[in-house]
């Protein structure tokens, strides 16, 4: 989903209340102390200290920025999972978020609380729905959705919102070749997408953005959301070319109406299918590419959860380093087991969680 708001938002503080393991638990997210430098957060734990739920948490309050209450989508018919009972606490009957957001100049509250019923309440400030009501900032279902099917581990690509972008653990570029007809867009909702094509609920979203790139530049179709294709593919092959040695810029057709996206090598005399890359090299350049893709022009906070997921250790400390001058304008928390991501940052930077 390419996006239009520019409202520069950020999350500075977190207050959680029985929350999966959480019992009580804060955390700030403290400005950069220089003007230019990087407004990043790294943390590290051991397993089952909550990183990942820190994140899931701020994506929940931002998500909740200007949606309806009935918009949460808690309770899922496409789940076998009992979603409130895995967002609660064991023995709590409510589960409390609480953050401090920025929105531009502004500094506004908000809260989120959900019962065992699935029924959520949000508790907002009246200047957040008065900043954001005119800026057409979610589609009313998909969103929550998406974001809800993620903490269940139910979606293999990232969550991709207005006002934030969450990278996920069970974040994968799936293997398939896009069909054609996918570019146009697609129902939002899994179970009416499943209507369409078995395939389309699982397709990378990566490749679909590479295919209405190429499209786009090709000049061949009427296509408004990319206005600059030549920039995307541009960017896009930056990063093919550093981590995988080839470019992007040909499709193969197959008699089925799938198109293969393929990688040219030796100065163009042979190719490769994407799918053909390694889980590493398809997993950094897919997260760098959206990363800027979705972010270019507009400031988000964007959640990575363990960016050396299938990455050789001396990709690890470079990946902060790219991702910060890829795109330097968003706020970036990132959740890691790497010494060398936390290590990729400055001291006041980094947070290790601890069990006291």
């Amino acid at each position: 989903m390419k996006r239009e708001q520019n409202i520069p938002i950020k999350i500075r503080r977190l207050k959680v209340k029985n929350y999966k393991g959480f019992d009580k638990f804060e955390m700030d997210f403290p400005v950069p102390k220089l003007p230019g430098d990087p407004d990043i957060m790294v943390m590290g734990s051991k397993n089952g200290l909550g990183k990942t739920s820190v994140m899931e948490c701020c994506s929940l309050l931002l998500i909740a920025l200007s949606i309806k209450e009935n918009q949460f989508m808690i309770k899922d018919s496409y789940s076998m999972i009992d979603i409130p009972d895995l967002l609660i606490r064991a023995e709590a009957k409510t589960s409390e978020i609480s953050g401090e957001i920025t929105i531009g100049e502004k500094n506004l509250t908000l809260t989120i609380r959900i019962d065992r019923e699935g029924i959520v309440k949000i508790f907002r400030e009246n200047t957040i729905h008065e900043i954001l009501k005119t800026k057409d900032l979610y589609e009313p279902y998909s969103d929550t959705e998406n974001l809800i099917k993620a903490i269940c581990g139910l979606l293999p690509n990232p969550v991709i919102e207005k006002t934030f972008l969450l990278f996920h653990s069970y974040r994968k570029v799936q293997e398939g070749n896009p069909e054609l007809g996918m570019m146009i867009g697609y129902p939002k909702r899994v179970g009416i997408i499943r209507q369409y094509s078995p395939n389309l609920a699982y397709m990378s979203e990566f490749k679909l953005q590479i295919l209405h790139a190429l499209m786009n530049k090709a000049n061949l179709f009427e296509l408004k959301e990319d206005q600059k294709p030549d920039e995307t593919i541009d960017k896009l092959n930056e990063l093919v070319k550093y981590y995988a040695g080839g470019t992007i810029s040909k499709l193969r057709p197959s008699a089925d109406n799938t198109v293969d996206i393929r990688i040219s090598i030796n100065d163009g005399q042979d190719s490769m299918t994407f799918d053909g890359l390694s889980s590493g090299q398809k997993e950094i350049i897919s997260t760098l590419f959206m990363i800027w893709y979705h972010t270019r022009g507009n400031p988000s906070v964007v959640f990575i959860d363990e960016p050396e997921l299938h990455l050789n250790a001396q990709w690890h400390r470079s990946f902060v380093n790219r991702l910060i001058k890829l795109a330097p304008d968003n706020q970036y928390i990132i959740a890691t087991h790497s010494e060398d991501v936390m290590d990729s940052v400055e001291k006041d930077r980094r947070v290790l969680l601890t069990d006291k």
